[in-house]
């Protein structure tokens, strides 16, 4: 097992920060890790830089040119610290180039600054908490976790600060970040209240969705039940008991209609068993079916027959049309024939000389050539194919009206079959309806029965349907309910022990109050500092800190507030994350004077050298009086650019 660190060596400690230059220089500076390290030097010599330095390197998500200013960007490629974190050495690099701006290396395992706040946690061992978003758990609507980076502001107080407890704080935060300090974070943020107020409202909502969906459901449901007549059930197990009834009253009128139609089938068989005689008597006509059939067959004949010479028709008709387009083509291409003729050769084919129709030529021979002029053939066969063409088209003319005769009595035959099956089929129906008239009302009244049981059978599901939204609404209900009771009960067994934090603030209060006392005749008003466990208001006198004191006073509060931190470890013990550390940048302010600012440090600086903390502060002029654990640090650099504060 490993041993765990004295209480001089717990938090954090700068070992020393490194700059490292554009041109590969580094610049390197020491930290008094048990006492006071005072950086020292003219305007614009990297005093504040180094503990902006410090602070980027503790997971600062900004660029380098909003973290460090744009002069040290541009002049710097990596900030790194050697530090020790509950007494291991660790090493924290952080580089300025561009794509690397968002990784931190810690011992040589880089990551995304993201994720620093929970890494470094688990290596000082602080709790990781999420706190309720607002100041009154019971309100608030989300939980956001609250970081290392939400601690580092209270120990780094930077000029933007000294009259706040940290810059652009939201009070929520700033109570979290103070009962953590204090070491009752972890009771107090068990979120038990959030997750009170959570499982209430749940509560409340889905008790209002249960009674919305109990009203709407029952005004639906008897709605379907009026229409339909049916009883109107209240659960599933009711519609189940009306399924049940409504699928019995169902299957004794099926039986019922089953029967009745036996019954129907027996007489009408023992009927036809009587004979045509007996038949006859009766006033029925055993043949109509063989009619009926017979009539069916030849009206299906007919409309084949109809069909068939519809198409035949049809086809006459194409072939007419043809032979027509036919002889037309063959009439212009008699006529063509003509016009050819009249036109003179002007121009041989072959060798293309012109060639004159006047010139010297035999009677009866052509005047190109000189061979004698016979008759066109192609008149005398175009005349033979247009004739032979007419005869085609009268023969189809001829088969035309023959079809067109055939297809009339065709038609006629099939409306005498259509009247015939027409006047056979009202006969059969008579006949049946005579038949079955002693039955009819009671198929009828049995065939809507059927239908309206059917109807009620079918609209069960959708009624199942919408009482399980009820049940679902009351689960959801009964469940939020539940869980509110686990809480509570939860809440009333939630075990308190330690010191109060009534104690813790009254602890922390005392320690402001022995700083403060010694310099009731400088700066400090008359009341005495006390915190309220409740809220963590801090008062002076009897009225908040922020409406008591002036700028100087306030001042002289928060040095008395980062001195108290050096005691935690001294006075709660080890139940409360111990910074160990404290940066002051430039505590010279608002015109306190500048040798009671030395006399404060210099008690700083005893606090710390008793405590084994660390403090690092800047200031622009020397130090007076170096006294036992102070140590100067006097810059070397300075920087043209942006002004150093």
């Amino acid at each position: 097992m490993t041993t765990p660190p004295t209480p001089s060596r717990k938090g954090l400690r700068v070992e020393s920060v490194t700059l490292v230059h554009t041109s590969g220089e580094m610049d390197t500076y020491a930290f008094n890790t048990a006492g006071l390290s005072v950086l020292s030097g003219v305007r614009n010599s990297s005093k504040t830089t180094t503990l902006k330095a410090i602070d980027y390197c503790l997971g600062n998500g900004d660029s380098p040119t909003k973290a460090l200013k744009a002069a040290v960007a541009d002049e710097y490629v990596e900030v790194s610290i050697e530090l020790t974190l509950d007494g291991a050495p660790t090493e924290i690099r952080r580089s300025l180039q561009y794509g690397r701006q968002n990784k931190v290396v810690l011992d040589g395992d880089e990551f995304p600054v993201g994720e620093f706040s929970d890494r470094i946690l688990h290596k000082l061992g602080w709790p990781i908490l999420s706190i309720p978003k607002g100041i009154r758990a019971t309100t608030a609507t989300e939980l956001t976790p609250l970081t290392f980076r939400s601690v580092l502001r209270h120990i780094y107080r930077n000029e933007d600060s000294w009259t706040q407890f940290a810059d652009q704080e939201q009070e929520f935060l700033r109570r979290a970040v103070i009962s953590y300090l204090l070491g009752f974070a972890p009771t107090r943020y068990s979120n038990h209240d959030f997750e009170l107020a959570a499982a209430q409202r749940r509560l409340a909502q889905a008790q209002a969705a249960e009674r919305e969906v109990h009203d709407s459901t029952d005004r639906a449901v008897a709605a379907v039940c009026e229409n339909l007549q049916l009883p109107t059930p209240r659960s599933e197990q009711q519609v189940n008991s009306v399924r049940t009834d409504l699928r019995a009253e169902l299957d004794a009128v099926v039986r019922q209609r089953s029967q009745l139609t036996r019954e129907v089938e027996q007489l009408v068989a023992g009927r036809r068993q009587e004979g045509d005689a007996g038949a006859a008597s009766h006033g029925y006509d055993a043949t109509l079916s063989q009619q009926y059939e017979q009539a069916t067959q030849n009206l299906t004949a007919t409309a084949e027959t109809v069909a068939g010479l519809e198409q035949v028709l049809n086809a006459h008709m194409q072939s007419h049309n043809t032979v027509r387009a036919e002889i037309a083509r063959m009439e212009r291409l008699l006529a063509s024939v003509d016009l050819f003729d009249s036109l003179p050769v002007r121009l041989c084919p072959a060798c293309e000389q012109k060639i004159d129709i006047h010139r010297d030529h035999p009677e009866g021979t052509c005047y190109v050539c000189t061979q004698p002029v016979t008759e066109d053939q192609r008149r005398r066969r175009g005349e033979l194919e247009k004739r032979s063409l007419a005869a085609e088209a009268d023969d189809l003319q001829e088969v035309i009206a023959r079809t067109s005769h055939d297809l009339d009595q065709a038609k006629a035959d099939h409306r005498h079959a259509q009247s015939t099956h027409q006047d056979i089929a009202r006969q059969l129906n008579v006949d049946r309806a005579a038949r079955l008239a002693p039955f009819m009302a009671r198929l009828e009244e049995m065939a809507a029965q059927t239908a309206t049981l059917e109807q009620k059978l079918m609209a069960l599901p959708a009624i199942e349907q919408m009482l399980t939204r009820k049940t679902a609404a009351t689960q959801t209900s009964q469940a939020a309910q539940d869980r509110l009771n686990r809480l509570k009960q939860q809440l009333d067994e939630t075990p308190t022990t330690g010191r109060t934090p009534i104690d813790r603030c009254a602890l922390f209060a005392d320690r402001m109050n022995e700083f403060l006392n010694r310099h009731r005749d400088d700066v400090w008003v008359a009341g005495n500092v006390a915190i309220s466990a409740d809220d963590l208001t801090f008062y002076v006198g009897t009225r908040p800190w922020n409406q008591v004191l002036g700028a100087e006073a306030r001042v002289l509060f928060f040095l008395a507030y980062s001195r108290a931190l050096l005691f935690l470890a001294r006075d709660l013990g080890d139940d409360c994350p111990y910074p160990g550390l404290l940066m002051l940048d430039n505590p010279f302010q608002q015109g306190i004077a500048s040798d009671i600012v030395h006399e404060v440090l210099r008690d700083i600086a005893d606090a710390a050298q008793a405590t084994g903390a660390q403090v690092i502060s800047t200031q622009a002029v020397p130090v007076p009086r170096l006294s036992p654990g102070i140590e100067q640090i006097t810059m070397p650099n300075t920087y043209i650019g942006e002004p150093e504060s």
